[in-house]
């Protein structure tokens, strides 16, 4: 994990170095640049899990059909799904692959600012001078209000826009308006370098979210053809 994070805070000093470059030299900056890299690196996963997902959805008629079909021996039904899944080349887990690449960037990054802004012990080619960002006046530092409003409501809208066209039980209902919540109050507690990452990485998910689910409707014709 140490290797992580150095590497994120030498590739947050990298950014910000072209920043300074260009005249407008501010770490707030460098942590959006990240914010968009990781995005970019992650891109092939979120397609891959969204075109699950989709797939998922236009399997559950077949999959609601099953259930029916087994419903007094839930063994044969579990097997019959898992052959359905392997006929039409659906992974159940694929949705979690994003998330599961993206918790060791958060731990690593939750390490790396609590140093890299800390007026003692932080790394030497840091400059403190351009550690504030907007009304935030350290990244280092918790932002109690509104940058947590601001990962609450983000967190929320990124669930809505990734939960359209699919069915929600009463859990996913709850759990809409939980989750974005006690994210958000979690954040208080965050620098606020990792918020304003929280934040940009959830507006970079609802735009990616958009253009991908305006690309030609595939997954139906896939399924539909086998």
């Amino acid at each position: 994990m140490s290797a992580l994070v150095n590497f994120l805070s030498q590739s947050i000093q990298f950014l910000y170095n072209i920043t300074k470059n260009i005249g407008i030299p501010n770490y707030g900056l460098a942590i959006i640049l990240f914010t968009i890299l990781v995005k970019v690196i992650l891109y092939p996963l979120t397609y891959k899990q969204l075109r699950s997902m989709k797939k998922m959805q236009e399997l559950q008629p077949k999959i609601q059909e099953l259930q029916k079909k087994y419903k007094n021996n839930p063994q044969k039904a579990q097997q019959a799904m898992m052959e359905l899944y392997q006929k039409e080349g659906v992974n159940p887990l694929g949705g979690c692959l994003p998330l599961l690449v993206q918790m060791p960037i958060l731990f690593a990054l939750f390490s790396a600012l609590r140093v890299f802004f800390d007026p003692v012990h932080h790394p030497p080619y840091v400059e403190l001078a351009h550690a504030d960002f907007l009304w935030i006046k350290n990244l280092g530092q918790p932002d109690p209000i509104i940058l947590p409003v601001l990962v609450a409501l983000g967190t929320y809208f990124q669930q809505k826009i990734s939960m359209v066209g699919t069915s929600q039980d009463q859990t996913q209902k709850t759990m809409l308006i939980v989750m974005p919540l006690l994210i958000g109050w979690m954040s208080r507690n965050f620098s606020a370098g990792l918020s304003l990452y929280w934040v940009t990485f959830s507006l970079m998910g609802i735009l990616e979210q958009w253009f991908i689910r305006r690309q030609p409707r595939l997954v139906k014709e896939e399924i539909s053809s086998k």
